[in-house]
């Protein structure tokens, strides 16, 4: 439901490109809203969940490619969607999977950067029961972090890859998670990732 997190990156990888309904070369696609101004630099432990209510849709053309520049550390990406409701192979079997996400992965290093959205509406009950669920996944761990939705959870994971960082919240009835992957040190992942769920916040908000 969303949570793809629980194997290295090349099972991320495929995951988020194997789900891909088309590769682009400058949004998921052309025919999408343009592209958003890039949303000022509010630290993640400032950005005010409380009020924010977050679009459950296709939303990849909405975020600005400075910000998938600096998620990635790079200039050049290769971006991928999927949509609620498609069917994928994933490990060989057939996975039909219940979110809108978005994925962009750097064309020279290990940077991955992700953002999913369940589709149906979410509760406290389901998002509690997502947090239990991560707390088991192989080589990652639930750290402190910043408040982002309610609940929320921030987690850390190692591979022989790397490290990778995942912020995920309830926001009203939409739970959202957006992550970076990158064989970088892990405290620059984090600022990265901070950083980057607070543009993907921003780029679903329809408060703004």
């Amino acid at each position: 439901m969303g949570n793809r997190g629980s194997g290295t990156r090349a099972r991320v990888i495929a995951i988020a490109l194997a789900a891909a309904l088309m590769v682009l070369t400058g949004g998921c696609s052309n025919d999408r809203a343009p592209t958003a101004a890039k949303a000022p630099p509010t630290p993640i432990a400032k950005l005010n969940t409380a009020v924010m209510r977050l679009a459950r849709v296709e939303f990849c053309s909405r975020v600005p490619d400075a910000a998938v520049k600096d998620a990635l550390d790079s200039t050049k990406w290769r971006p991928a969607a999927y949509r609620n409701g498609d069917r994928t192979g994933i490990s060989g079997l057939t996975d039909t999977v219940a979110e809108d996400g978005c994925a962009w992965a750097a064309v020279s290093g290990d940077a991955l950067a992700r953002a999913w959205v369940f589709a149906p509406p979410a509760d406290r009950r389901l998002a509690r029961s997502v947090i239990a669920e991560a707390r088991h996944h192989e080589g990652c761990r639930l750290v402190h972090g910043p408040d982002f939705g309610s609940p929320s959870l921030t987690q850390v994971c190692r591979d022989p890859d790397g490290v990778r960082v995942r912020h995920a919240g309830l926001f009203d009835t939409t739970w959202l998670s957006c992550e970076i992957s990158d064989s970088a040190p892990a405290r620059a992942v984090r600022e990265r990732a901070d950083a980057w769920c607070v543009q993907i916040a921003n780029a679903l908000n329809t408060t703004r």
